[in-house]
């Protein structure tokens, strides 16, 4: 065991010194990043990096494909305003998600291509805020 601690700490520092975030910790990132504020509205699944390159030593670019899996259909959300707080708040804010989603129903896939920034930082390549 003690002959494969240098072999384990020379892997770890390469890993962290990688000139490219990994498939896994894009993924989740993404994830992270999408379902952060949607309340529930969707999942998302089949994440693929389906291309990407380093635009310089501390920026990647990765071209990424997703699925978006709808929980609850507009109208549900619609529906749901009506006990909202602040209704024109709320009533706008389906309206939004109209324009971006269309009429989407409880269930539906809806496929999506993006293109994301990462960064490295001190705490490793960093997913850069998606507009």
């Amino acid at each position: 065991m003690l002959k494969r601690l240098p072999a384990l700490a020379l892997f770890a520092v390469l890993a962290a010194c990688s000139s490219r975030p990994d498939d896994a910790l894009i993924r989740t990132q993404l994830v992270e990043a999408l379902t952060r504020d949607a309340g529930g509205l969707f999942t998302v699944e089949n994440v693929v990096k389906t291309n990407g390159f380093e635009a310089s030593s501390n920026v990647y670019q990765a071209d990424v494909e997703y699925d978006l899996v709808f929980q609850k259909s507009l109208s549900g959300v619609t529906a749901g305003v009506r006990d909202a707080h602040n209704p024109l708040a709320a009533g706008l804010g389906t309206v939004l998600l109209g324009a971006r989603y269309g009429d989407f129903r409880a269930g539906q896939r809806l496929r999506q291509q993006e293109k994301l920034t990462f960064h490295k930082t001190e705490r490793g390549w960093q997913l850069q805020p998606r507009e």
